[in-house]
This record gives structure tokens, C-alpha cells and sequence, in this order.
């Protein structure tokens, strides 16, 4: 099977950190210590089945738990649990670990796999993990304690990409239900298997994880930290305050650009920013009026100055989105996105029949005014600012924009209901494979509380997904996937607004921290402090 090249990683890690005057570091660890990281929201549910949270994602897969497979500093697929694989077009079968357990004693098994795998194809789950790593996936079986074989629905190029997630232990979720998993007391006490052990989680406060010292030295051992507590901050500038003053040592779910700039200039803090895995975008719920119209919603997106909010917002620290594809993908090919124009938005509405027929300068149809709410979520600031400026250049062509902000777990539950008109909001990719399946798939726009969330469906955008998703040659995957965002770019399901640079801070008494496009988080487990 030919497979994509991964040359694009070398881009991606070379453009990891911008410094100050920092120190030297010393170049010898020492154990001990806590670190502090301050984040802007809370946590979801630390269970990889049910959790859509990045930074609980994050948290998993590097502290808490132990993926099938991790990536290398070149974003090669690695050993972690499976420590040894056997892969054909048709299935995968992996070979365990022996020496990990769970923290609460037990083994870490192929039925833990098998489990886990199970509960998130279910379609009563409703399970992320289901649609964004394992709609390629049929089936799993355990072949002994520690062997698993999963079986392809058909050959793809990115098959190992799919086995990027944790396993839950099996012994203390096999009660559950789907209809009972995600309000599971494990997902606010969870027993893991990676270098750091739950301690205590105080929702809206902190979350407090202590090391393990029974991990495996194949692995990396036990931390060199003692302690990793993540501090709820909900004001960005109180959050970057306290880098400033040495209440946390990290900063960065999520900084805003003109913060990353102060943190660039302080002496004695370092800045690491990168390209990274989320795309900002606004959200229309087809469903309501006005946005069934694939006209409506494009003439919208022409009224967007995309480059402008690049430029003005992100103090360019990103580039414009046109479409799910992220530009360091070896599968990226720059296609002609909607240009900002307003005229032709004007146009393309009135052709659509809403028009401003009383002079007050808001289009109606059949009597109906083109007014709505624009939803965001009061953590994030940038994503405040950006619908503010999406609510003033709507107006410009016709429409009422009634911005509303809420709490971000508030938000996404009126979002995963379909519950709301449009939204500012953000969407990170799982994993370095491109599977555009749980946002714009017609079978995804069925399942109630999916991640597609527009309720898009457009069967030729279908048969190029399923295309693109089995091409196992790159120069054909390209060619496919170029297709199929040219699609979403005449129906504008959702209005991609741009890449933004990933950022984090670090303050001086922390060292050995790496940042780049797997986490913030990559190499918690080697952290230390003086």
C-alpha cells in the first residue's frame, strides 16, 4: 500500500519557539516539584468515548493514559501500548504490552481494547472516537490477553492513524450503557495507565495529577515532576498575569495572539508557537432560516473579510481557511476560496429573495426580517472579537446580528443539540489523518448530538469523502480531496475563517518543556523544575 509521505513534519517542528533573553537551562534534571498550568476552561469527561474536549483529549493521551500508538518529534507513528504491529490492507493486529496496569493494580489487556472499541462504534454512543478515528474500522477481536486485530472496512493510506486514542479499562465501565456513559462517575474519577495518577479534579478550579511511579522504563519511567496541577483561569489577562508573576509556570489552552507577543517580549519567558491542528469557522445551522440556502450562507462568507481578521486579530500568527484540509498536510492543495466581496454578497441575497423592501436596512423574505444569534463562548476572547467584527460586516450587507456569549460547556450542549442559529467556534483534528467524516458526512447529520452539527448533507461531497478516505496514492488523495473542498466551498456548510498559529508560554523556573503540533503537553513526563 503506498502511504503519504511525512516530510512535512521537519516544516511543522522547525517552527516550534520564538525566545527571549531566556537563561540557559541547566542540563541536569532534578525530581521533584510541581507544575502549574493555567488553562481558560474546564475539563470535560476524562473518558476517551464521550470526551470532545481538546485539552481533556490532551491530557489523556500524554498524562493520564497510554494510546495504541503515539507519534515521534517527526510525526512518525511510534510504539506506545502496542509495542509491536503487523499491517495489511485489510487488518492490523497488535501486540500489547505485559507491563502496564491500570492504576488501581489491574492489567492492561487486549479485552480493555476490544471494549473500548466496541462502546465507541455504537452508534447509540455517538462516540467522536467512533466517527473521527474508526469509520474505516469494522471490527476488533482479541486474539489472546495482549493481541488485538482490527479489520479495515477497505484499504486506506492512513490506517495506523486510526489508533491514536487510550482504552479505558473495561472492569470498571463494563456496566455502562450508552445512555448512562457519558454521566459515568469515571469520567470525573478516572483510573488510568499513564505517567501521571488522578489525584483530584474541583470542577471550575483545578485538576490535580501526581506521578506514577510504577510506569514502565520502556516507557519513560516515573516523571521527574512529583506534581502537574492545571489551575482554572477563566480572564485571559489574569491568566497571563499569573505566568507573570509565578503563580503557574505554563500558560496556553488558550493564549490570545496579542498575548504571545507580550510573552515574546519578556526576557526571561519563552514564546513557543506553531502551526497548528484547529481551524476557527462560523457555524450555520441548516435547519433554520436563512441558512438552508447554500446561497444565503455563501453570499455570508463573501461578507467576511477573512484575510482582514488574519491580519487585524491574529496579528498574523495564521492564515485564512478555505476548507478541512490543513495547509501542512501532504494531502494540502491550495484551492480559490470565496473572495471577501460584499457587493456580490449583496447580490447573491437578493437573488435568494431577501431584500430590504422597508428602507431599514435589514433584508426580509416572505416578511421574515435575516436576523439571528451568533453564539461563542465567553473563554475565549479572540473568538469574542471575531464575532464582533463578523456581526458588523453582516450588517453592512442586510442582516441582524445578535451577538451572545456563554460559557463554553453551556454552548456546546445548545451546539451538539442543534440548538442554535449560528456560531463562532473551533475545530480541532484528532489526529494527523485527513477524515472530514464527523463534521460533514450525510450518515453523521443523522445521529443526533454528532459533531455535524450544521446537519449537512450533500451526497456528491459524500462519494468524495469515501473516495478520498480509501485512496492509498498520494498524487490521487490530493487531486480528491481538492475536489471535495471545492465542494464545501460552493455550499459553505460551515464558513472556514482560518489556521491559527497554536501558542503557549513557559515561565523560567520550568525546563526541557517541548511544544509542537501533538500537544503542549508532549513531554509533560520530562518536565522539571528548579
Amino acid at each position: 500500500m503506498l502511504r503519504p509521505a511525512r516530510t512535512f513534519a521537519l516544516v511543522l517542528l522547525a517552527a516550534a519557539a520564538c525566545r527571549g533573553d531566556r537563561p540557559e537551562a541547566p542540563t541536569t534534571p532534578v525530581r521533584g516539584g510541581a507544575a502549574v498550568v493555567g488553562i481558560l476552561g474546564d475539563f470535560q469527561a476524562f473518558n476517551a468515548v464521550v470526551n470532545t474536549s481538546s485539552v481533556t483529549d490532551e491530557v489523556m493521551k500524554h498524562l493520564l493514559f497510554v494510546p495504541l500508538v503515539q507519534y515521534d518529534a517527526r510525526l512518525r507513528v511510534v510504539p506506545a501500548l502496542a509495542e509491536r504491529w503487523e499491517l495489511s490492507d485489510t487488518a492490523v493486529t497488535f501486540h500489547l504490552r505485559r507491563d502496564l496496569r491500570w492504576h488501581d493494580g489491574r492489567p492492561v489487556t487486549a479485552e480493555d481494547v476490544v471494549f473500548t472499541f466496541d462502546l465507541a462504534k455504537n452508534p447509540a454512543t455517538a462516540s467522536l472516537l467512533g466517527s473521527a478515528y474508526l469509520s474505516l474500522v469494522a471490527r476488533a477481536e482479541a486474539l489472546d490477553s495482549f493481541t488485538v486485530r482490527f479489520r479495515f472496512v477497505a484499504p486506506h493510506a492512513q490506517a495506523l492513524e486510526d489508533f491514536w486514542w487510550p482504552p479505558m479499562p473495561k472492569h470498571l465501565l463494563e456496566g455502562a450503557t450508552p445512555a448512562t456513559l457519558a454521566q459515568h462517575p469515571f469520567n470525573r474519577r478516572p483510573v488510568g495507565n499513564g505517567p501521571f495518577r488522578f489525584v483530584a479534579w474541583e470542577p471550575g478550579q483545578r485538576l490535580v495529577l501526581e506521578a506514577n511511579p510504577m510506569f514502565p522504563a520502556a516507557l519513560g519511567g516515573r516523571p521527574n515532576l512529583d506534581r502537574v496541577v492545571f489551575r482554572v483561569i477563566p480572564e485571559p489577562t489574569t491568566l497571563l498575569t499569573t505566568l507573570f508573576n509565578g503563580e503557574t509556570d505554563v500558560v496556553g489552552y488558550t493564549l490570545l495572539p496579542e498575548q504571545g507577543r507580550q510573552i515574546a517580549q519578556q526576557p526571561r519567558f519563552e514564546l513557543k508557537h506553531f502551526p497548528g491542528r484547529e481551524f476557527a469557522y462560523v457555524g450555520w445551522n441548516h435547519a433554520r432560516e436563512p441558512f438552508r440556502d447554500a446561497r444565503v450562507r455563501r453570499a455570508l462568507a463573501m461578507a467576511i473579510d477573512r484575510p482582514g481578521l488574519v491580519r487585524g486579530l491574529l496579528y498574523g500568527y495564521g492564515r485564512v481557511a478555505d476548507g478541512p484540509i490543513p495547509p501542512w498536510s501532504p494531502l494540502y492543495t491550495p484551492i480559490r476560496g470565496l473572495p471577501y466581496d460584499p457587493a456580490h454578497a449583496r447580490a447573491l441575497l437578493d437573488s435568494a429573495g431577501w431584500r430590504d423592501t422597508d428602507g431599514d436596512g435589514i433584508r426580509e423574505k416572505n416578511g421574515r426580517p435575516m436576523r439571528f444569534t451568533l453564539l461563542t463562548n465567553t473563554e475565549n476572547r479572540l473568538r469574542q472579537d471575531v464575532a464582533t467584527r463578523i456581526q458588523q460586516q453582516l450588517r453592512a450587507v442586510g442582516a441582524r446580528v445578535d451577538v451572545r456569549t456563554l460559557e463554553f460547556q453551556t454552548m456546546l450542549r445548545l451546539h451538539k443539540a442543534r440548538d442554535y442559529d449560528a456560531i463562532v467556534s473551533g475545530w480541532v483534528l484528532d489526529n494527523f489523518k485527513i477524515d472530514p467524516t464527523p463534521l460533514f458526512a450525510c450518515a453523521e447529520a443523522r445521529k443526533p448530538g454528532s459533531a455535524n452539527r450544521a446537519g449537512y448533507c450533500n451526497p456528491r461531497a459524500d462519494s468524495l469523502l469515501a473516495r478520498g478516505l480509501r485512496a492509498t496514492d498520494p498524487d490521487e488523495a490530493r487531486r480528491i480531496w481538492a475536489a471535495y473542498t471545492a465542494v464545501l466551498v460552493q455550499d459553505q456548510p460551515v464558513t472556514f475563517l482560518y489556521w491559527p498559529d497554536d501558542m503557549g508560554g513557559v515561565g523560567p523556573r520550568l525546563h526541557n518543556v517541548v511544544m509542537d503540533v501533538r500537544s503542549k503537553l508532549v513531554n509533560a513526563a520530562r518536565w522539571w523544575k528548579r
